[in-house]
């Protein structure tokens, strides 16, 4: 049993139990069915918004934590001696288009139930996760539908939002969160333990929002329309109130004693390399043994053909007996590792590369080398080899901003290994890091770029005239409106 059902489980105990103890008055008055909540003595938002939560990261997270894609193209991963699977086709992402019918749906439910109860901070917390899902909808999909396509039956057909306007309904219940948070006193109902991400900590709720504004503003730098200056200053207006330690990470902390809650933990153990674990591939390490980097011996295992170094692994090819590449470590990518939403670490990487848009280099790589030591304390490196790190010449921040961005996108790449989907969406905005698929990847389907979008899902375009009238996008040559970089 996963986490979710886990969690289910718990939900549904808890609604009978309650019933049982106030008195129902027959088992048609137990609500089973997460899809269809109703109101009633036992269903308040407390119970509500962990299975909720739940939902949120696995929906975030599941097209980055195996090999069927996106590691394997950002090298995370490298499958040994079997083929790489790197293929999109019209099912890959449906999860997320799925989301409108129960992640953001269940977000949304709890929003308005919130709403309608006057528990504030729950109608906050609620209004943050559906902006997340929004955003990640426009991200992948550029055009997609608003609220009709949580009204089921009624509206089979739902039209379709441009992504500024999917970004505009996000922003807007971002805003209304950051409102709610600082100018009321939450309700009657306040969150704690139920919130398993930020443990009812409003403050924590308000940064995270705030870098999540300026993740999403930075999104859309190169967007048709937009003053680039007056981004930047959004941007760093925001992170001036967002997020401000590794205390901030918002993310969903597996348990040790559910040993199948992890996916990753689960992959490690079935990656075709024998029990050793997952392998990463030959861009990754090449990159970190460049740098020196000493999250290396915290992540991975020595090379059997280098025992003192690390080694990546070329994607699909064969391992030979003593040459065998690194893998990672089991007490690394443990039962326990967390899935990520967002760390601290990014908002620095995002304040380093708003200041190289405005030719301020040196506050560029004070940011970034900053990132650099929040992702290694995370991973409690030794203080002295993160000085020893940032110190190096080759974290001299260039004096262009497109080398700048790409020293900056390289080092925010080291720090996002198995972590957020924000690697992929950095490299289809910037083109950085500069990934050789070739080689990288064996037997490739694409030697240039990889998806720079998702397809919609084929019984969308079957039976609503307004998807099928954007038809189906070259997901492998153009994104979505903010891929305009070139």
């Amino acid at each position: 049993m996963n986490t979710i059902q886990q969690l289910y489980k718990i939900r549904f105990l808890i609604i009978f139990s309650t019933f049982f103890i106030t008195g129902c008055e027959s088992w048609t008055d137990i609500d089973t069915d997460p899809d269809n909540i109703t109101a009633g003595p036992a269903i308040t938002e407390d119970i509500m918004l962990i299975g909720i939560e739940a939902e949120w990261v696995e929906t975030a997270n599941e097209k980055f934590e195996t090999w069927y894609g996106y590691p394997t193209w950002l090298s995370w991963f490298a499958i040994e001696g079997s083929n790489a699977i790197v293929n999109v086709d019209p099912g890959f992402g449906n999860e997320v288009w799925n989301s409108y019918s129960y992640s953001l749906k269940h977000a949304v439910e709890l929003h308005d139930f919130a709403e309608q109860n006057g528990n504030t901070y729950y109608q906050g917390i609620a209004g943050v996760i559906a902006a997340h899902h929004w955003f990640y909808i426009a991200d992948v999909y550029d055009q997609a539908p608003l609220e009709q396509a949580m009204t089921g039956l009624e509206n089979q057909q739902p039209e379709l939002a441009t992504q500024e306007e999917l970004y505009a309904h996000a922003s807007a219940l971002l805003d209304e969160a950051i409102n709610l948070f600082k100018n009321t006193d939450g309700g009657e109902l306040l969150p704690g333990q139920d919130d398993y991400m930020l443990n009812g900590d409003i403050d924590r709720w308000v940064r995270f929002a705030y870098s999540l504004k300026a993740r999403q503003a930075m999104r859309r730098i190169y967007a048709p329309g937009v003053d680039q200056d007056a981004q930047i200053s959004a941007i760093l207006s925001y992170l001036e109130k967002g997020m401000t330690s590794n205390e901030d990470n918002v993310m969903w902390r597996h348990l040790e004693d559910l040993a199948n809650a992890n996916p990753l933990y689960n992959y490690m153990t079935r990656a075709y390399s024998g029990g050793r674990g997952l392998t990463p591939g030959n861009f990754l390490i090449d990159m970190m043994n460049a740098y020196e980097d000493p999250r290396r011996p915290i992540m991975f295992t020595n090379a059997e053909a280098d025992p003192n170094g690390y080694m990546g692994h070329f994607a699909g090819a064969a391992v030979q007996a003593g040459n065998r590449p690194s893998h990672y470590r089991f007490d690394y990518l443990s039962m326990s590792y967390p899935d990520h939403i967002m760390l601290y670490s990014e908002s620095k990487f995002l304040e380093a590369e708003a200041y190289a848009f405005r030719n301020e280099w040196e506050l560029a790589e004070i940011a970034m080398k900053e990132g650099n030591r929040a992702d290694m304390e995370y991973m409690e490196v030794p203080q002295e080899q993160i000085i020893s790190y940032n110190a190096q010449p080759s974290l001299d921040m260039p004096t262009n901003l497109e080398d700048a961005q790409q020293l900056i996108i390289q080092q925010k790449y080291l720090s996002n290994i198995f972590r957020t989907g924000e690697t992929y969406f950095d490299y289809v905005r910037t083109g950085y890091p500069e990934f050789d698929f070739e080689y990288m990847i064996q037997n490739t389907n694409a030697s240039t770029t990889f998806a720079r979008r998702f397809p919609y899902p084929l019984n969308e375009i079957e039976r609503n005239p307004n998807v099928s009238a954007v038809g189906q996008p070259d997901w492998f040559n153009k994104g979505t409106t903010w891929d305009n970089k070139n």
